[in-house]
């Protein structure tokens, strides 16, 4: 498979590959998270009982404020904290607590790109060139 290119409009942080985990609707590591066992507990929520740890979190949009920007440095200390936070919209609390935590923060991925990756794709994120590529398409469940 040859890598598809997705725009963003602004990015911070590391290149780096992970595996997506794909949510399709806003997500708060303060509402929608056990931050004991990085897993998320919201029950109904599109990525109930899977775990951010270590993956490329692609989300629609953000919600909450402070106290879920801040939890990342939290989640980082615990070893359970997403690789990089890929976001449709996103709030600039969300963008601090990502760059206090080290990890790479995009926003501006188009309706599109949100419908085409899926949970379990690799992903490389390159801030460097504000996209996001998909690289291998996970295989159908």
């Amino acid at each position: 498979m040859n890598p598809i290119e997705f725009p963003v409009r602004r990015a911070w942080g590391a290149k780096l590959t992970g595996t997506a985990l794909v949510m399709r609707e806003g997500f708060s590591p303060r509402y929608d998270l056990d931050r004991l066992t990085g897993v998320i507990s919201r029950v109904g929520h599109s990525a109930e009982g899977e775990s951010v740890a270590g993956r490329v979190l692609v989300i629609p949009t953000v919600k909450g404020g402070v106290a879920g920007g801040w939890a990342f440095a939290d989640m980082l200390h615990k070893g359970i904290a997403p690789r990089a936070l890929v976001f449709g919209r996103l709030n600039p609390v969300m963008v601090q607590g990502a760059v206090l935590a080290g990890l790479p923060i995009m926003e501006g991925l188009s309706a599109q790109a949100l419908e085409r990756i899926r949970t379990g794709d690799l992903l490389e994120v390159d801030p460097s060139c504000a996209c996001v590529r998909l690289l291998e398409a996970a295989a159908p469940s």
